[in-house]
């Protein structure tokens, strides 16, 4: 089962309106997951402002999934997201790493040749989020600090990267986040960014995963 008493399980949807072309694969791919689709648009587009919104009204307890809305599971996705919960009850797990952030996907090599399972993120990295496994508490934690903390020092005016705003959140308070090794999340890049970047149909080595389960299932993600 990928869900677990002691352990409750939650997905959210990162969505805008423009890709709802998406959404009929990536729910399919979910099942038997909760699954709850968040739309967000805003002019300028702001992707910090649709995952903002993703960490509202958050569950009691367990974890909360967040994946963009064009992230693509691997096959069995629900059993080893299950499975990758219970093993990190405290720490928000990455389920998707591309070849950047360039160290920690250097690390993932290392770690894919020694059987590792997990890597942490440095703390001056961007946070990754086209899918990120949230511990409640974690999420709640991340929430109130963005609320406390909306400008970046120095920047002005409101942060659209939810990326960058993860990452800040990150290295400000020390958070230990890992990336699961290899990733169970594909970004095949082959819609336009939101914030206006043309999409790069999967030859972007930047955005697509730098390692990919072909059964997410076939993996022991008890391991460290």
């Amino acid at each position: 089962m990928p869900d677990h008493p002691r352990h409750p399980l939650h997905v959210r949807i990162q969505h805008h309106p423009a890709r709802a072309h998406l959404l009929s694969a990536l729910l399919s791919a979910l099942d038997p997951l909760p699954v709850e689709v968040v739309e967000h648009q805003s002019d300028p587009p702001s992707p910090w402002g649709g995952y903002r919104r993703c960490l509202d009204n958050l569950p009691e307890s367990g974890h909360l999934a967040i994946l963009q809305d064009d992230a693509v599971p691997a096959p069995n996705f629900a059993e080893a997201v299950g499975q990758i919960a219970a093993a990190n009850p405290d720490t928000p797990v990455c389920l998707f790493l591309a070849r950047l952030p360039r160290e920690a996907s250097v690390k993932a090599g290392h770690a894919m040749k020694q059987g590792r399972r997990y890597i942490d993120l440095s703390w001056r990295s961007f946070l990754p989020v086209v899918a990120v496994l949230w511990p409640v508490h974690k999420a709640l934690e991340f929430r109130e600090w963005a609320d406390t903390n909306p400008r970046f020092p120095g920047g002005g005016g409101q942060p659209r990267s939810d990326d960058a705003m993860g990452g800040r959140w990150k290295m400000i308070t020390r958070q230990t986040v890992k990336c699961c090794v290899p990733s169970i999340i594909e970004h095949p890049d082959q819609e336009p960014s939101l914030i206006g970047r043309r999409a790069m149909w999967g030859q972007d080595k930047g955005r697509v995963a730098a390692y990919l389960a072909d059964d997410a299932a076939s993996y022991d993600w008890s391991l460290p």
